[in-house]
């Protein structure tokens, strides 16, 4: 356990953490996001298994990116391949969480001869911002990373993260089903992120995020595939995300959940932890094996 680091193909440091024994499983946050996201299940996973958690360049404890390309998908895919090299593990299942999903469908591309199984939680194989915010939200967020200076794209994200910090801001949250009825805890780790977060390096992930398509990787994707989608997730809708997703790859399982948001990780933990162990267990190979 503790803390690790290693270095990026640019230089950058990265952190990632282990957490328990047994066959490993690893974890790809969404944008925005750290360790921190998963702690409802955490627990749960690093009873039976060793999980290793790590942070996307300018998130948590990882240093902001020392160049352009460090700041993509595919900066990130390789992120992922050396955090795996550092953590000594030769295959692994991986569980990507929203932008995570894109980062372990293309670590399929990339090595996917180290990956044994892969879950989609709450998450989108194309780009980031064509299904996100039905129905102008995300072209607007797009347009708005691509087309103001990048000290403007900085003050906007710092000034929303700020807003976060105003007395109702959690129940206008809720009110515009960007989250659902996240316990206060959660929240205020959430808040404490984004405070700290290196956001050049975020906008630029997250255009990176905007360009990248995986869903050519979908009909011949080797390795199963469970698809988990929430009909209330305006980030990664399940009627123009998940199902697609499930339904364009070759060998997928969809568990569609009509009252999960974006943020059912914390709200409905327990249900996504029993239905990824389930698949896990039918599935991984790592597993299976034992």
């Amino acid at each position: 356990m503790g803390e690790h680091r290693v270095a990026s193909a640019d230089g950058t440091m990265l952190s990632w953490r282990s957490h328990g024994e047994g066959p490993p499983l690893v974890l790809c946050n969404g944008i925005t996001t750290s360790e921190f996201f998963w702690r409802r299940v955490l627990p749960r996973w690093s009873k039976g298994r060793r999980v290793i958690t790590w942070d996307y360049k300018g998130h948590g404890r990882s240093a902001p990116a020392a160049t352009p390309a460090g700041a993509t998908i595919a900066g990130l895919v390789d992120d992922l391949r050396r955090v795996l090299d550092d953590a000594g593990i030769e295959r692994a299942p991986l569980i990507g969480f929203s932008m995570g999903s894109q980062v372990a469908l293309e670590a399929c591309r990339d090595h996917g001869e180290r990956i044994t199984a892969v879950v989609s939680l709450l998450g989108p194989a194309g780009r980031l911002f064509d299904t996100a915010l039905p129905p102008i939200g995300g072209p607007v967020v797009k347009r708005l990373l691509h087309g103001l200076p990048q000290p403007g794209v900085g003050l906007t994200m710092r000034g929303l993260g700020s807003l976060m910090h105003l007395p109702g801001a959690t129940r206008l949250l809720r009110a515009l089903g960007l989250t659902g009825n996240v316990p206060a805890p959660d929240m205020a780790a959430f808040r404490q992120h984004i405070a700290v977060m290196h956001l050049p390096t975020v906008a630029a992930i997250a255009r990176s995020a905007g360009a990248h398509d995986a869903r050519d990787l979908l009909p011949t994707l080797p390795q199963p595939l469970l698809v988990v989608a929430g009909d209330r997730d305006v980030f990664a809708p399940a009627r123009t995300v998940g199902v697609p997703i499930a339904a364009q790859a070759r060998d997928a399982e969809l568990v569609r959940l009509d009252h999960a948001t974006h943020s059912a990780l914390f709200e409905h933990p327990m249900e996504l932890a029993l239905a990824i162990d389930d698949f896990l267990a039918r599935r991984d190979p790592l597993l299976s094996a034992r």
